[in-house]
């Protein structure tokens, strides 16, 4: 029944659409015949572009956040608070690769606004303005990253405040084996949830509370157990009982594991961080291609791509490149990052689509159909300063 109605609300979608958007209705031929949705030009430029449209996406609420997502069916929906918070370290390097100043305001002004979001017990809501839902872990660890930074950079002792009323609500929230079943998306556990782990050993790092570093470390070793031989995961869907783990979901795994071993010295978490990224590198280099989403023997049913996950992959490579030394990782980052950016939307006559990258590619895929996403504008633009940098730099969630 659930799939027939799924099915139903995608044609409806497709036949609205297809009247009613002439955006749609050209994306979809474009993706349809594989055909570039731009020329790659510089990483200048395509950065450029991709900052504009996140600029853009700050500007169109009535709040300080970033809207979500640019929807072809709704329009721009409501401020995303998970978004918004690991979207400030991003500002805040962008301000620091061009002495932009209007960066930095921005930067002060998402973190302003998620103060306002916060709850009494330190956490935050899921989904975005409009829709809110009960507090989530993933949210919340995801918060951490923009306020933490945002104290670094003004000094102000209200954001790390703030940041470490969020960690003791995770604390909380954390079973004894490092697992979070609590306040998690469709009530289950996640493995991805090993990035709110990294989250929480950055808050240990600036406050100096072991408690928070040792439950960071506590997640990665629950993730470490859901890793498969082959680097897969277990529990990385975003429901139970789902077969396949999205790219985005199984970046999210790789970073976190990566980020806690590398901050905290222990090899074993770079190791199964690098497992998973060598067996996408190795599918890249022989098939030259990534799919959206993989099954535990890395076999996919997908044709489509996750244009966000695939700019996280590039990262991931870069960071594995700078502490491996291995340069077939790079090699594949830059790789992939030009297939990335031939897939961002390059139109200066339309402010709502210009420097944007959808959720999936064709348009009409699965994963946010029809949907510009913010997070993959802010992996995109993560992905160019790292490589504009020779991968020197390293952003900070």
């Amino acid at each position: 029944m659930a799939s027939a109605l799924a099915g139903v609300k995608k044609a409806a979608l497709e036949g609205y659409l297809s009247l009613c958007s002439a955006d749609a209705r050209r994306l979809k031929d474009v993706d349809r015949h594989s055909l570039r949705r731009c020329t790659p030009g510089s990483h200048e430029t395509h950065l450029r572009a991709a900052m504009d449209w996140l600029c853009r996406a700050h500007d169109v609420g009535l709040d300080d956040g970033v809207s979500a997502m640019y929807s072809l069916a709704e329009g721009w929906l409501g401020s995303y608070p998970e978004t918004t918070g690991y979207m400030i370290p991003t500002f805040w390097d962008a301000a620091q690769a061009s002495e932009n100043d209007a960066y930095r305001e921005r930067a002060v002004e998402m973190a302003d606004w998620l103060l306002l979001c916060q709850r009494k017990d330190g956490s935050f809501p899921g989904s975005f303005m409009g829709q809110l839902s009960e507090s989530r872990v993933f949210n919340t660890g995801q918060i951490i990253f923009g306020l933490l930074r945002t104290g670094l950079e003004t000094g102000d002792r209200r954001y790390v405040a703030a940041a470490r009323r969020a960690g003791h609500w995770l604390l909380g929230m954390q079973g004894g084996d490092g697992a979070w079943r609590q306040a998690t998306l469709n009530d289950c556990e996640h493995a991805y949830n090993v990035r709110t782990a990294w989250a929480l050993v950055q808050l240990g790092t600036v406050t100096g509370e072991l408690r928070f570093t040792l439950a960071g470390l506590s997640n990665a070793d629950w993730t470490l157990g859901q890793q498969t031989d082959a680097g897969w995961f277990e529990q990385n869907a975003f429901e139970p009982g789902e077969e396949e783990s999205n790219l985005h979901t199984l970046c999210y795994c790789m970073r976190g594991l990566i980020e806690v071993g590398s901050a905290c010295g222990y090899e074993r978490y770079v190791e199964a961080g690098a497992r998973t990224a060598a067996a996408l590198r190795d599918q890249w280099f022989a098939e030259g291609h990534v799919y959206g989403g993989y099954a535990r023997d890395w076999s996919s049913a997908e044709s489509w791509r996750c244009l966000p996950g695939e700019a996280q992959l590039a990262i991931v490579w870069m960071r594995l490149a700078q502490i491996t030394g291995e340069n077939a990782f790079a090699d594949a980052a830059r790789e992939l990052i030009e297939e990335v950016k031939a897939c961002q939307i390059m139109d200066p006559e339309n402010a709502d689509m210009h420097g944007g990258i959808s959720g999936s590619y064709p348009i009409n895929g699965p994963y946010e159909r029809y949907c510009v996403v913010n997070w993959g504008a802010k992996f995109l633009a993560d992905a160019l300063m790292m490589m504009e940098g020779d991968g020197e730099s390293c952003p900070t969630g």
